[in-house]
């Protein structure tokens, strides 16, 4: 005869860690028995030994009150069978565990075996019609043979729906990915949708005016054209060419943009010596310099060879001494240095403009930035230019950065890699 406080010890103990049973199998299914009847626990304990199903063992703990398991059970939401008695600390203890199962913590996977000593208390049609059961067994018609054909038959219904759940745990992550990744893409179309909007509202901006211009000094050169004189007719023509310059520099930016974008760059990097690129671009842009007296200096070694593409190495040092001389001031100086490691070689433009704010910094390299400071001669810019060196430095495995402090100078830097 087991006393109370035996079975009260032995459910304490078993609450800790689920009791293997004697099988030589790993234990793998973890098995509940909540009766508060002793010697039905150890029937049943007794009837598992050496009992395996798919080629793993059971665990099981002994559990004596409803109580104690809606304590316990939170903790272990992977128990596979429960074998429940009905009547406990009262006489639908074993019902209302039920209900808390399915219902409060939602557990549609154990298997429930429901046991009963006194069948009348709990008719079985109404129990299995109106509670999420998955069998109902009188004590008395339980043998070890059934018992064990119950406990198996519930452990492969666990099985399949485990393995069932797993997959749509699989699917569901597999739909989750994809979302994100449509969401993703989705987010990218609005973004490249307002960014062609803007595209097309710039260029078309930028555009009308200068071809309003041409279109008016048009007709009054072939309308008028008597009643102008000669210097008239030589600074309409000057005008003109001026605003197709700059309509030209601007579609010339948007197709590189374009072709960068959709097609990436292709480059020819070969070895070059750098000086020569740099003091040729410095000394067109100093005649050009000359009407806002403005000087472009160079200081260079003899030499500076680098990896690069020619065209693009032009295209890139042309964009940044363009910018110098555009937001200098009438009467400063421009100066290019070129300095060089043993793995790089570093081309810095400094101007004695009026710097750069921290806004305008971090909007430096993007598309159509449009800065605080003002070009100080009335010249054009796109927005684009910087946004092209960027890409196309990069392209060649090198840096571009900027250096710069609002109301002395910016430094614009091209790092690319030396070549012995």
């Amino acid at each position: 005869m087991i006393r109370l406080s035996d079975r009260q010890s032995d459910s304490l103990e078993l609450l800790d860690d689920f009791a293997p049973s004697t099988s030589p199998h790993l234990p793998g299914w973890k098995i509940l028995i909540v009766d508060d009847d002793v010697e039905i626990h150890s029937v049943t304990r007794y009837a598992l030994t050496d009992y395996a199903f798919q080629g793993q063992g059971v665990a099981v703990t002994s559990l004596y009150s409803a109580r104690e398991t809606r304590e316990i059970l939170p903790a272990i939401p992977d128990v596979a069978v429960i074998l429940l008695d009905v009547v406990m600390e009262t006489a639908d203890a074993g019902l209302r565990l039920v209900e808390y199962i399915r219902n409060t913590l939602d557990n549609q996977f154990v298997r429930i075996i429901l046991r009963t000593g006194q069948p009348g208390e709990a008719p079985e049609f109404e129990v299995i019609r109106k509670y999420d059961i998955n069998d109902y067994k009188s004590k008395t018609e339980l043998t070890n043979t059934k018992l064990l054909t119950a406990i198996t038959s519930s452990l492969r219904s666990f099985s399949d729906i485990m393995e069932i759940e797993h997959y749509r745990q699989h699917l569901q992550h597999l739909v989750e990915e994809r979302t994100r990744q449509l969401h993703k893409q989705n987010e990218e179309l609005v973004a490249l949708n307002a960014e062609k909007n803007e595209f097309l509202g710039i260029a078309a901006h930028d555009l009308k005016n200068p071809l309003s211009g041409i279109k008016s000094l048009s007709e009054m050169l072939l309308y008028s054209a008597d009643d102008l004189t000669d210097a008239y007719r030589q600074e309409f023509l000057h005008q003109i060419l001026a605003s197709s310059e700059r309509m030209f520099e601007l579609i010339t930016n948007l197709l590189d943009v374009n072709a960068i974008e959709q097609q990436g760059i292709a480059l020819s990097i070969v070895r070059l010596d750098s000086v020569p690129i740099v003091r040729m671009i410095c000394d067109m842009y100093n005649t050009r310099a000359e009407a806002k007296q403005i000087r472009v200096l160079t200081e260079a070694p003899p030499e500076a060879l680098v990896h690069a593409d020619e065209l693009a190495m032009q295209q890139v040092i042309d964009n940044i001494v363009s910018n110098a001389v555009k937001y200098s001031p009438h009467g400063k100086n421009i100066t290019v240095r070129i300095t060089q490691n043993s793995t790089t070689v570093r081309i810095a433009v400094q101007d004695e403009g009026p710097g750069l704010s921290e806004e305008d910094k971090t909007k430096l390299f993007g598309k159509f930035a449009r800065l605080s400071a003002r070009p100080t001669g009335g010249e054009h810019s796109t927005g684009l230019g910087l946004s092209i060196v960027k890409k196309m430095v990069e392209a060649m495995n090198g840096k571009v950065w900027c250096e710069s402090e609002l109301g002395k100078g910016a430094c614009f830097i091209v790092e690319l890699p030396r070549a012995e």
